[in-house]
């Protein structure tokens, strides 16, 4: 059996191509692992954006509307609390978005401290109740403004 020429140089051809081409990615592989330079990033880092509170406030639904609140006891006049934001979860848990007398807005989680015996102890969809103990009678219900349409 007599094989022809063509056949031989097509063979031939298509393993040089192959053996080219790994030898290639040997090449390319080697040239790159054994960069040692060490990686540089091409943007610098830029600080950190500052927060602006009362964006924060207004984007949580607080307005300009005063803090209703509930028949305080006569024992002592109410904290200063004003109710920034809810997130309420079902059975009155949850967390709120408060300010304290002067101190910055804090997120605080029902049961949690407020200051002055003060606990927050549930929240509702547009509401939070403030008491001395967490079961006790309610001291003060802060309320967020009605939506105003745009």
């Amino acid at each position: 059996m007599q094989t022809s020429v063509f056949q031989i140089w097509w063979i031939r051809a298509a393993a040089f191509l192959v053996a080219a081409m790994a030898s290639a990615s040997a090449a390319w592989w080697a040239l790159t692992l054994s960069n040692t330079a060490p990686w540089q990033p091409s943007v610098s880092a830029l600080p950190a954006p500052q927060l602006d509170v009362s964006v924060l406030a207004q984007a949580l639904g607080a307005g300009a509307a005063p803090v209703s609140a509930a028949p305080a006891s006569a024992s002592a006049p109410p904290l200063a609390i004003q109710l920034l934001g809810v997130v309420a979860g079902t059975g009155g848990k949850g967390h709120a978005l408060l300010l304290v007398g002067d101190a910055a807005p804090k997120t605080y989680k029902v049961g949690s401290k407020l200051g002055d015996g003060l606990v927050l102890q549930s929240v509702g969809p547009r509401s939070a109740q403030v008491g001395a103990e967490m079961k006790g009678p309610t001291r003060q219900t802060l309320e967020l403004p009605p939506i105003g349409k745009p």
